[in-house]
């Protein structure tokens, strides 16, 4: 449990290299996911692939029609395909293995990157500024002026707290959920190193455990997905 996080400083700024590894490598399975599996597209009888990326697209919709009473907006909908797969693929990254390097200070060097506060906090600041974009986007810079001041404009400063509270709870929902259970899944497998007693002991349950963590990373993909629909639909109104 105690290891230290693979770190380099550039121009005075701390990169975290195990971060930017899984997260471009989850950004990178998002690509080929979408790319492979629409490479051979039918009007006829679609094949597999296909039938799972427009399971995917069906899914989406029905969030946005929940949440915003449309579905036909495909810049949104692109948006919210390219989330969903993304937070289902590096939420559970750290779920089948992680590797820690044996030295005298161990390095951790994979985990989920929605493990890490900064990883989930920044895709929530960036979820905000997109709900903020969209507003702009479509109704102009008048609404999106007069928004701030809804109901009425003593509630001004309201509004603005508002939207750092709703940033904080979207980031730390996610990243304490997968951290949790990666955090678990860290127990049970020091346990297997304790005996063949002992890791007979932890082994179902670390196998339950992976699979509660599997639910758990596939539900709080489409919570953060369901919430950004929500929050787009409340700056449209």
């Amino acid at each position: 449990m105690e290891h230290t996080r693979p770190q380099v400083e550039f121009l005075h700024l701390t990169f975290d290299l195990s971060i930017i590894l899984t997260s471009t490598l989850a950004a990178l399975l998002v690509f080929l996911i979408a790319y492979l599996f629409t490479l051979k597209i039918t009007t006829g009888t679609p094949q597999k692939w296909q039938n799972f990326m427009e399971w995917i697209l069906e899914f989406v919709k029905g969030i946005m029609n929940t949440s915003m009473g449309i579905s036909n907006n495909l810049f949104i909908l692109s948006t919210g395909v390219s989330l969903l797969l993304y937070l289902f693929i590096a939420n559970l990254m750290g779920i089948p293995f992680s590797i820690v390097t044996t030295t005298e200070h161990p390095i951790s060097w994979w985990k989920s990157p929605t493990a890490n506060p900064p990883v989930t906090m920044t895709l929530a600041i960036m979820i905000m500024a997109y709900t903020h974009f969209i507003d702009i986007r479509m109704n102009g810079l008048k609404h999106y002026f007069l928004s701030i001041l809804k109901p009425f404009k003593d509630l001004f400063a309201i509004n603005i707290i508002e939207q750092f509270a709703t940033t904080l709870t979207l980031g730390l929902r996610l990243y304490g959920n997968i951290y949790a259970g990666e955090v678990m899944l860290a127990l049970l497998a020091n346990a297997v190193g304790h005996g063949i007693f002992i890791a007979s002991l932890a082994s179902i349950p670390m196998l339950v455990w992976q699979a509660f963590c599997i639910f758990i990373g596939a539900i709080q993909a489409y919570i953060f997905v369901t919430l950004t629909m929500v929050y787009i639909a409340h700056r449209l109104t």
